[in-house]
């Protein structure tokens, strides 16, 4: 009988890169009998500023990241993650199987195996790639928010239409104009009669926040949800996936991308200032696997698979664990 894995997902906390991790072990605990052990990384700000490496020479040992346990496997997802992932194959050996998802910017070779997007166009023997970035996204964890969420979700009668909507990153701006532009295609789909349930997010700036606020909080067939707001309960994101008819996504968010292919639904694009750069290779590849392109106020598409690029990478994941296992 093969024994229970455990596995240490590694991360700062904040959602959109827990998450990542989070749902590689999820995946892997469908295919193999795993115990997952979430743990944030928390340190000063000083430290948070160094670099990986910098980092790892400060506090080598997993405890300095109060971590008190080796576990078989650690799934780790964004910079914080690097230094204690290193901490613990430093510790444990072979005894511990690391995995960073993400382009780690530093040498692959550093850890077991890298998980990153096709996008970044990162290689090396240990390095497997995917589209988009995993995620926690099945048809189980769609239906149940759908059904936590049932009596909200009455009050937006179909057809429903998720928007959701990222913000500045390091290739895009949400400028005026775009956000203009993105007001006007909401107040478009409510004009039809089409229920809208609008997600801001952490990037999201203040200024477009507030605007939103102040056009739609009140009105009828919109249900905004934005997360910096006081009194508004537990976060619908999945839920809004699960209860949408179509999905609409800035271009800015490789995880709010993939996360809405993952559904299986129509998905668009709406705009944003910037140089798409990378990012026009996954836009690419979206095309072609999802039929994602950008929205023209029809929400119709061509039908296609849901993607699933999570539980595929957690296959191959469980085949390497298990060479290693038997070597």
């Amino acid at each position: 009988m093969q024994k229970t894995l455990t596995c240490l997902v590694l991360s700062d906390g904040r959602r959109g890169i827990e998450n990542q991790a989070l749902g590689l072990a999820e995946a892997l605990a469908q295919v193999r009998k795993t115990k997952i052990i979430r743990h944030v990384v928390k340190s000063g700000k000083m430290f948070h500023a160094c670099p990986p490496k910098v980092q790892f020479k400060l506090k080598s040992v997993p405890a300095d990241y109060d971590i008190t346990t080796l576990p078989a496997l650690a799934i780790g997802c964004g910079r914080q993650a690097i230094a204690p992932l290193l901490a613990l194959k430093k510790a444990g050996g072979r005894d511990v199987y690391t995995v960073y998802v993400q382009d780690p910017r530093i040498d692959p070779k550093h850890f077991d195996l890298v998980i990153a997007p096709e996008h970044d166009g990162l290689k090396g023997e240990n390095v497997q790639t995917m589209i988009g970035s995993p995620n926690r996204v099945t048809g189980k964890v769609l239906a149940e928010q759908a059904l936590h969420f049932a009596v909200e979700l009455a009050k937006a009668p179909a057809p429903r239409i998720a928007v959701l909507i990222g913000g500045t990153s390091k290739t895009h701006t949400l400028s005026r104009d775009m956000h203009r532009e993105h007001r006007r295609a909401i107040s478009a789909l409510v004009e039809q009669g089409i229920s809208v349930m609008l997600s801001t997010s952490r990037r999201t700036p203040g200024w477009a926040r507030e605007d939103y606020c102040k056009h739609f909080f009140d009105r009828k067939q919109v249900w905004l949800w934005d997360g910096n707001r006081s009194g508004q309960g537990d976060n619908p994101y999945f839920a809004f996936l699960g209860a949408a008819d179509a999905i609409l996504v800035t271009q800015d968010s490789t995880n709010m991308l993939t996360e809405a292919c993952a559904t299986g639904k129509p998905v668009f694009t709406l705009p944003m200032a910037g140089n798409a750069g990378k990012f026009a290779a996954l836009y690419g590849a979206l095309e072609k696997r999802c039929h994602v392109t950008p929205f023209d106020g029809n929400i119709t598409a061509k039908p296609y698979t849901a993607l699933d690029e999570t539980t595929r990478i957690a296959k191959k994941l469980v085949t390497k664990i298990d060479l290693v296992d038997d070597s």
